[in-house]
């Protein structure tokens, strides 16, 4: 009983301070809060991004190594060397 009493008093207070100053009070809709889909759509869309970066940096790395492995092969004549 003693909290609640405590809130609404500070409360009370909270808003007679707002007025005496001249600014709006606040709706709760603008108050601070957290967009939870919001954040999962933009982590989903990095993550996307993310992983189509990745396989294109994969499939990138596989040639320069297997150009590497051709080149060490006609090096040490286990291959032709292409015409």
């Amino acid at each position: 009983m003693a909290t609640s009493y405590a809130d609404s008093a500070q409360a009370r207070e909270w808003d007679r301070k707002m007025d005496e100053w001249g600014q709006p009070k606040p709706s709760p809709t603008q108050g601070p809060f957290h967009d939870y889909e919001a954040a999962a759509l933009k982590r989903s869309a990095a993550q996307a991004a993310k992983s189509e970066r990745e396989l294109a940096e994969r499939k990138a790395l596989a040639m320069r190594i297997n150009a590497a492995v051709d080149q060490m092969a006609v090096f040490w004549n286990l291959k032709e060397r292409p015409e």
